[in-house]
């Protein structure tokens, strides 16, 4: 029995697997269906806008290995004991990290999907014009009662004995009157009570039934709308008398407005809008992609120039160190008061507690970095101090083009400003969709029946006994409240996308002039925070020579060293500026071109 029990339980499992295998396929089939057709929508507008990626998708790619990077072997000694965390972690240069972003980063995923799902929305519209088949069935078994009324076999004999008596009568030559008095006799023996009753006797009747049905409804851009129903009945009675009834038929109706809901302009608007939806996706995922590299890009460089600022301040604190050991020499020997040694100890405090800020700021720089990466804050990673190296090595690029020449570039390029302007034309168009509302209902109709052949031949329609009709639908405009609300609203909404066009024109303007002036002023930082470099240096070598000669003060060599920690800082701060400046400034243009992989294409000649 227990054998037979555990044989029982694993058929059971092995079945209950592969409805569960068989269901799976089945929802899989429907995902890739989806993805088929969502693809497919996104790539016939992907030529439309450009900028956007060709090979789109929202599957989440798996974490980049990061075997091939190089490894930081040596504990940097300006992080202080923080260095040492450092040690074996990889080094992402900026390429990297874009790649890494644009895969792995939750919000770019967020924004893939939205896309997504704007296609997705859009299928269902489309499919709503296609030819929409539908088909089922059913069938039933059917026990039902019916009373059945019969006279009692005496009373049936009694009924039937005049008649007999009188064929008797005839056969034997029995006089008449005779015959009529049997007759009486028996019609009397008929009266006597309980001779002639009936009885109700319930007979149960028990038949299968089912019925079919196959359609196809077909919406028109016009305003149409085609149906055509074939439908079967069946019914078969397997008590009493076996028989069957069958039926079927054709109905095909046809009704198409002529006033109101007329026309692809109006009966089509629903459709129409969703295509220009997506196509208003497209170009803000793109608009997206723009941003979303600059964001990146901004926070990579915040990070090397939070390391800078590390470096340079240790520099600073070490350098005041050294002053110190100096000071201290000098002071025993009484060359120098105990005041100006205080002061270059003070400024030795002070700048330590700089460096250990910095220290601070830079490492949570870092873990934010990746939490934008779509890393763990814990993922041993560093960024490329080459990064930095090789900007302040190259200097500035500087764009060649004036404010106005930009701003006509921008009013040609920029993508949400098509937008813009597409959306005014559609609060257009949905004036007149609310004016043709307003109209009356004029919708003509045609329908057509063809029924089965006569008896069981179901299967075959009969046309010669085809029935139809036409007519016409009228709905009077007597009650529009509610259409005239809504055209008065759209004409307001017209009115609000115009002024909306005009306000994103003039942003689009003020955006671009105020990136111009802050590309230029960047520009004219960083000249003066590289001249500032090379004065301080300058300042700071003189004083150590005095300091060697036993004659610096201790006031003009802190201020020295203070002022070319603070001039590093600012020159590293302003060629990032400028960098990021010059990014958002062609994205602001319109003309920023986003790789795939997250890289920009460099900007190198433009022309209005």
């Amino acid at each position: 029995m227990p054998f037979h029990r555990t044989a029982a339980l694993t058929d059971l499992c092995v079945f209950l697997a592969a409805c569960g295998l068989l269901a799976a396929c089945s929802t899989s089939r429907f995902r890739e269906a989806a993805d088929r057709e969502v693809y497919a929508l996104i790539a016939e507008k992907t030529p439309d806008v450009v900028g956007m990626p060709d090979d789109f998708t929202i599957e989440q790619a798996e974490l980049p290995s990061m075997d091939d990077l190089s490894i930081a072997e040596v504990a940097p000694e300006f992080l202080g004991e923080e260095g040492l965390s450092e040690v074996g972690a990889r080094v992402v240069s900026l390429e990297r990290a874009l790649d890494l972003a644009v895969k792995n980063n939750r919000t770019y995923q967020n924004e893939k999907e939205s896309l997504y799902l704007q296609a997705l929305s859009l299928t269902l519209d489309r499919y709503s014009y296609t030819p929409i088949f539908s088909g089922g069935g059913g069938a039933s078994y059917n026990k039902s009662t019916r009373d059945v009324v019969e006279s009692t076999p005496i009373a049936q004999a009694a009924s039937s004995a005049p008649d007999l008596v009188a064929a008797i009568g005839g056969l034997t030559g029995t006089p008449g009157d005779l015959i009529d008095g049997y007759a009486a006799l028996v019609g009397a023996a008929l009266a006597v009570p309980g001779v002639d009753t009936q009885r109700t006797r319930i007979v149960d009747e028990r038949s299968v039934s089912g019925d079919s049905r196959l359609g196809v409804d077909l919406l028109l851009k016009g305003g149409g709308r085609i149906a055509v129903d074939l439908t079967s009945d069946f019914l078969r009675f397997i008590t009493g008398d076996p028989r069957v009834t069958t039926s079927s038929a054709l109905v095909s109706t046809i009704t198409q407005p002529l006033l109101r809901g007329a026309g692809r302009k109006a009966a089509a608007e629903r459709l129409t809008q969703a295509e220009r939806d997506l196509l208003y996706a497209l170009r803000a995922f793109t608009r997206f992609r723009q941003t979303f590299t600059v964001d990146v890009c901004s926070s990579y460089y915040e990070v090397l120039q939070n390391r800078d600022a590390v470096r340079n301040n240790w520099r600073s604190f070490q350098s005041f160190r050294l002053n110190a050991e100096r000071e201290r020499a000098f002071a025993e020997e009484n060359l120098r008061t105990v005041a100006e040694l205080g002061r270059l100890e003070q400024a030795l405090l002070r700048t330590e507690g700089s460096w250990i800020t910095s220290v601070r700021r830079y490492k949570q720089s870092l873990d934010l970095f990746k939490i934008q990466l779509g890393l763990p804050t814990n993922a041993p990673i560093v960024l490329d101090d080459g990064e930095l190296t090789e900007l302040k090595a190259k200097g500035i690029l500087h764009p060649d083009i004036m404010a106005d020449d930009a701003v006509k570039v921008a009013l040609v390029a920029r993508p949400d400003l098509y937008t813009d302007r597409d959306q005014a034309e559609d609060a257009k168009r949905r004036v007149y969709v609310a004016a043709n509302a307003l109209k009356p209902g004029l919708d003509l109709s045609v329908s057509a029946n063809v029924p089965s052949m006569p008896g069981d031949r179901f299967q075959e329609l009969d046309f010669e006994r085809m029935r139809w009709g036409a007519g016409l639908d009228v709905d009077l405009p007597l009650n529009r409240k509610s259409e005239r609300n809504s055209y008065r609203a759209a004409l307001i909404a017209m009115e609000r996308a115009r002024r909306n066009l005009t306000l994103a024109e003039d942003r689009v303007k003020l955006d671009v002039r105020d990136g111009w002036r802050a590309l230029d002023s960047a520009k004219r930082t960083y000249e003066i925070s590289l001249k500032g470099v090379e004065l301080n240096e300058r300042r700071v070598e003189e004083q150590l020579l005095r300091a060697d000669l036993g004659i610096a003060r201790a006031q003009d060599q802190v201020d020295a060293q203070n002022d070319l920690n603070e001039a590093e800082n600012a020159w590293t701060a302003a060629l990032v500026t400028h960098t990021i400046a010059r990014l958002e400034f062609w994205r602001d243009m319109g003309i920023l071109f986003i790789k795939e992989n997250g890289q920009w294409e460099e900007v190198t000649d433009v022309r209005p």
